[in-house]
């Protein structure tokens, strides 16, 4: 692949030094501020940079290759990731609104306002910036690690820009109640984007079936001809990896040599749209096709 694991490390170091520059000047916009919800804010990034050295974790796991004992390689490790990061971030979501319910009842007026604000928003701006990155380099590598990352630090931006209006209305009308209102608007869309990551981590890690990759082999499969039938197509995701087992039914007096220059011939064309794909196929005689379906010979 033109992406290379190294790649990915460097990508994911950088999103974890970048990390801590965003908190250190969300952390300065609070100090000038005294404002609770930047120093919630703040806190949210703690989390981003834990998710991040996670996620950091996760790609360098998965780029150890196959052994022994991991006999499909440790590609889980990225769902893993991913997996957890969705919980931070229904966490981060969480905190958000239990900083927004005290404000409800207690609301204050920020001072130097507009100073914590420019921080704050050139910290979202760098975040923004981050995520942009790792969304990109996903889509190249497949890395649902990097996804996870990504959707987590835009909902940091999301959760961020919400507290950012929430400080410049109040400040302009005196609606101090108006912050911890955006910010809990903010929470809900944080709370569905955190569930989204959870669901689309779990399904590689229970080995759910790609419906996309079903399709595509099946469609192979009807061009392909050279047998009599193909049945039990099965699939699943590890990783950026794809995995497709099927049996083909062939004539009886087909030699093992020919068959096996037409299963290579279908992973060859399975490897042009999934150039991470393993293939398994199983050849079997019409009259083994005829017993695994409980039909008698003829």
């Amino acid at each position: 692949m033109v992406f290379t694991m190294v790649n990915k490390q460097q990508i994911a170091m950088l999103v974890i030094i970048g990390g801590a520059l965003v908190f250190s000047i969300k952390l300065a916009a609070f100090l000038v501020t005294d404002s609770v919800a930047l120093l919630s804010d703040a806190l949210e990034s703690i989390i981003n940079i834990v998710a991040s050295i996670m996620m950091f974790l996760s790609i360098r796991i998965a780029s150890i290759p196959e052994d022994w004992n991991h006999r499909y390689g440790h590609q889980k490790a990225e769902n893993i990731s991913a997996f957890a990061e969705g919980f931070l971030i229904l966490i981060a979501a969480f905190l958000i609104i239990e900083a927004s319910v005290g404000r409800l009842f207690n609301p204050i007026a920020p001072s130097n306002i507009n100073t914590g604000l420019l921080l704050s928003l050139a910290a979202t701006s760098l975040n923004g910036v981050l995520s942009y990155i790792l969304m990109r380099e996903s889509k190249k590598s497949g890395s649902i690690a990097m996804e996870g990352d990504s959707k987590h630090l835009l909902s940091d931006v999301l959760s961020s820009l919400g507290v950012v209006a929430g400080l410049f209305i109040a400040s302009i009308t005196g609606w101090y109640i108006l912050d911890p209102l955006l910010a809990l608007f903010v929470a809900a869309i944080i709370i569905k984007m955190g569930i989204g990551i959870v669901r689309k981590a779990s399904t590689d890690l229970m080995d759910q079936n790609v419906p996309e990759l079903e399709t595509n082999v099946q469609g192979i499969l009807d061009r392909t001809g050279g047998f009599i039938e193909y049945h039990d197509i099965r699939t699943r995701k590890n990783g950026s990896n794809y995995y497709a087992e099927f049996h083909l039914c062939v004539k009886g007096d087909m030699t093992v040599r020919d068959s096996h220059k037409m299963t290579d011939r279908i992973e060859a064309e399975l490897k042009k749209a999934y150039p991470t794909i393993f293939v398994n196929i199983h050849v079997e005689s019409e009259e083994q096709c005829d017993r695994n379906r409980g039909r008698p010979e003829s």
